[in-house]
């Protein structure tokens, strides 16, 4: 279970964060949320599939690390976890960000502030970055995570038109991911979508030159390409088995 409080340098003076990747560190996940500006550096290493979130009925763009719950194919055998390019969503931990209502004038106003998942398995007293200065100033290591909170609030709040594009140009389709395990199991994991590529080759010239200036083609080819990935996680799932 999560438990998040606000951050203060008081009640906090003495925490630390481990920022060591890992499965004891919480590392053991299938996947996690990424943004179009993360794309070109994800596709490299990792599948980029889109899905809809199950609570908030959204849609979310995704790094897969494994097609089970809880499965890190990217795990070494020691239960490392080694990339060339960690996704904000995991830089941030164990850190997120939230609105507090302040008064101006009698007015309420809403205010970015900072939370933290006290029962995080990073966060102890004793090892790993500081968060405060002795005392109690900022660490470069806060200041760093404030600016990947930040950035992540703002993409956070882009990504809905970047979606509504997709949608509108009937640029999203379901697609399923197949296997065979090694029992002869056929295994078909779905709820994916990912670029509807005949859609995307039918645009005008006037459509293409909107995607590309609002940022959005090169994210387009890189999750296309990311799913050249797919074979190599699959490999690693078959010789894990």
């Amino acid at each position: 279970m999560a438990n998040h409080v606000l951050l203060d340098n008081i009640s906090h003076k003495e925490l630390k964060v481990i920022t060591e990747r890992g499965a004891k560190w919480g590392d053991n996940i299938s996947c996690t949320a990424i943004y179009p500006s993360e794309f070109t550096k994800v596709q490299a290493n990792q599948p980029i599939v889109f899905r809809k979130h199950p609570q908030s009925g959204q849609f979310e763009a995704l790094a897969l690390f494994g097609f089970e719950n809880g499965e890190n194919l990217l795990l070494d055998t020691q239960g490392n976890l080694a990339l060339n390019y960690l996704p904000l969503s995991m830089q941030r931990q164990p850190f997120l960000i939230g609105q507090q209502t302040q008064y101006n004038q009698g007015i309420p106003e809403q205010s970015l502030v900072v939370h933290v998942d006290l029962d995080s398995p990073r966060i102890n007293t004793t090892e790993g970055e500081a968060v405060f200065l002795e005392h109690g100033g900022n660490s470069d290591y806060l200041s760093h995570i404030a600016q990947v909170l930040n950035t992540l609030h703002l993409e956070n709040q882009a990504l809905p038109d970047f979606f509504s594009q997709l949608l509108e140009l009937d640029l999203l389709e379901a697609f399923a991911i197949e296997y065979q395990q090694k029992n002869a199991d056929k295994v078909t994991v779905g709820g994916f979508y990912t670029i509807n590529q005949q859609s995307l080759n039918t645009l005008t010239s006037e459509q293409l030159q909107t995607l590309q200036h609002s940022g959005y083609l090169q994210a387009i080819y890189m999750a296309i390409a990311s799913l050249e990935q797919i074979p190599t996680l699959l490999n690693k799932k078959w010789a894990q088995q």
